[in-house]
């Protein structure tokens, strides 16, 4: 067990490695450079970064710093191997280039926290904690492990909390940005990148949150490498190196030891006043356009006095022993107690039934503790069902054709009512893809147990909703299982199409705008309004493609397919091979919504760094 004990503000950079610190892994890179090129061929590329070289040791703290478009997070986002366009430059894990392991060895905390509001923080570490450790665990040698990191970060006593959301009463900003720190960590991160830690947090907060990484890396060997804004002097004093950057473009001033920055800027010329904050003092002088600024001139000593040593620095990093990440994991595993042969060499740890089960836990239980969540999704099926109900309240006394306007009417209101689902699939998505891209668990998996809970929850409420109409339709509760069963076909054809919609929209108000088309197109062609006896040759098609035209052709040949008249007046088929055609392309339907998402999941919105 590693020791949690809380240490006195002024022992922080004293504590010791402990004796089952895990962390064992540093990090080169050389010559990183962005470039967004120019609009067309002939205008010139913007130079975001220019080549920046450095290295990270095991249980280091790094600090970025800099002004407004310097950058510092494009630097973050390429040697965490999240940056997404093209980059040039190299990044070296432990020696070697980085692989697919990477990302299981790395965390990265974005500058805002994205936590389930309706889960606590144990819950919240634990479920990384499970797809991320391999090993076969016992529930309380789980717990176990999970609670030391909660004490490593000062967490223990809040573990029941919610996390909580603007409308869902929870934890602080410091304390979530805390319990997303304890979420790497609990992983077995060797290296913990993040992005403004300190955004938005109060200046106590702000150095709680750094105070615990440094404990975190002094402890367990850990490296965080954080880009910081205007942080204040005693956060500073937590760090071990800086890296500052001027901007316009972004190039690098001072990569050195933070303690030795003050003496380099004051041989240059620019002393730190006794009573300033070097930090904030550093960022005056080198920020283009500041009073006094001296940005090109640091950017030059850079060159001359320290470049070349920082050349030597990687050089020497690429030097010693390689260790490949599967080697890191297997010896972390046994550091902690654990099996290395349970360690596999793939990119999530986890196999697909762990993720499955873990993913569903949480799931069900985020749905079960949303109970306004739950109130109104059932309520409003409770009052579509009465209201539609009482417009055609004893429907069965009125002409058969007034009775089909009911049927039409059933599925119309199922088609509808399914856009409820598309805000909340785009409200989970940026979770889903931040989780998908620290590699927790598969694409495919959170779709299983998306498409599960989330068709579950809306089935039951259409099914409410298609009880309580036809009840008050006063027809024959015979024909209840033909109406529901081919409802239920155009319902589930529908909700496939409605998640593809939401996988690619980027917003929850342009994606009612995305599927409006769609679903005009299923309600127009209905085989009812428009039908094959009525619509034109060169539209006729169309019918032939609506899952609600095939879903009440069937619902009228089954309950009233006697009426030869009536079948023929709308061009319906009453024949045994036509109802297995329609259930085959609304089966099929079904299918090839839910795989289009699939790949729409994969491809669309994802995370642009």
């Amino acid at each position: 067990m590693i020791n949690t004990a809380p240490l006195p503000r002024e022992d922080v950079r004293n504590v010791q490695r402990d004796a089952r610190a895990f962390g064992k892994s540093r990090i080169a890179f050389r010559d990183l450079q962005f470039c967004i090129p120019g609009r067309t061929a002939a205008a010139p590329a913007r130079v975001i970064l220019t080549p920046t070289s450095g290295v990270v040791e095991c249980g280091e703290m790094v600090a970025i710093m800099g002004p407004s478009g310097c950058g510092k997070t494009t630097l973050l986002d390429m040697v965490a191997a999240k940056k997404t366009t093209a980059y040039d430059g190299e990044v070296f894990f432990n020696g070697l280039p980085r692989d697919d392991l990477f990302a299981r060895l790395t965390s990265y905390v974005p500058q805002q926290d994205l936590l389930p509001a309706h889960i606590t923080v144990y819950e919240a570490v634990k479920f990384v904690h499970e797809l991320r450790v391999e090993a076969n665990m016992s529930p309380d040698e789980r717990e176990a492990a999970v609670m030391d990191v909660l004490r490593l970060l000062g967490l223990d006593s809040i573990r029941d909390e919610l996390i909580g959301d603007a409308s869902v009463r929870g934890i602080s900003g410091g304390q979530k940005r805390r319990v997303t720190l304890a979420r790497g960590l609990a992983g077995g991160s060797q290296i913990v990148f993040a992005d403004e830690p300190t955004s938005g947090l109060s200046s106590t907060d702000a150095e709680t949150v750094v105070r615990a990484m440094a404990v975190a890396s002094a402890r367990t060997g850990v490296a965080f490498v954080t880009v910081i804004h205007q942080p204040r002097a005693e956060v500073m004093d937590l760090y071990h190196s800086l890296i500052l950057l001027t901007s316009s473009p972004g190039r690098v001033v001072y990569n050195g030891a933070y303690e030795a920055a003050a003496a380099y800027f004051a041989a240059a010329g620019s002393p730190v006043p006794s009573r300033g904050n070097p930090a904030d003092f550093f960022l005056d002088v080198i920020t283009p356009g500041a009073h006094g600024e001296r940005s090109n001139f640091f950017a030059q000593r850079y060159v001359e006095l320290q470049r070349d040593g920082v050349e030597k620095r990687v050089e020497a990093s690429l030097a010693l022993p390689k260790l490949t990440p599967l080697d890191v994991l297997r010896e972390t595993a046994v550091i902690q107690g654990l099996v290395a042969s349970d360690v596999h060499a793939t990119r999530i740890a986890a196999s697909f039934t762990k993720q499955l089960k873990v993913l569903m836990e949480r799931t069900l239980t985020i749905t079960k503790r949303n109970r306004v969540g739950l109130r109104l999704r059932f309520g409003v099926s409770i009052a579509q069902g009465v209201v539609v109900g009482l417009a055609f309240f004893d429907i069965a006394s009125k002409p058969v054709v007034s009775q089909i306007s009911f049927f039409f009417m059933l599925l119309q209101m199922g088609t509808i009512a399914n856009m409820s689902v598309m805000p909340e699939l785009i409200g989970t998505r940026l979770l889903l893809k931040n989780e998908e891209a620290d590699a927790l668990y598969s694409t495919g998996a959170s779709i299983v147990v998306q498409s599960s809970v989330n068709n579950t929850l809306a089935v039951t409420g259409n099914f409410i909703t298609c009880l309580l109409m036809f009840a008050f339709s006063q027809l024959s509760w015979s024909k209840f299982g033909t109406l529901y069963a081919w409802s239920l076909l155009n319902f589930l054809s529908v909700t496939n199409y409605l998640r593809c919609i939401a996988a690619i929209a980027p917003n929850a108000a342009l994606s009612v705008q995305t599927a409006m088309p769609g679903l005009l197109f299923f309600i127009l062609f209905n085989n009812f309004f428009v039908n094959k006896a009525t619509a034109p040759v060169f539209i006729k098609w169309a019918i032939y493609i609506s899952p609600m035209a095939w879903a009440i052709e069937q619902i009228v040949c089954g309950i009233y397919g006697f009426n030869a008249d009536l079948v023929a007046f709308y061009g319906y088929d009453a024949s045994t091979s036509r109802t297995v055609t329609a259930l085959g392309v609304l089966l099929g339907e079904m299918i090839f919504f839910q795989c289009l998402e699939v790949i729409l999941l994969k491809r669309s919105n994802s995370i642009v760094r």
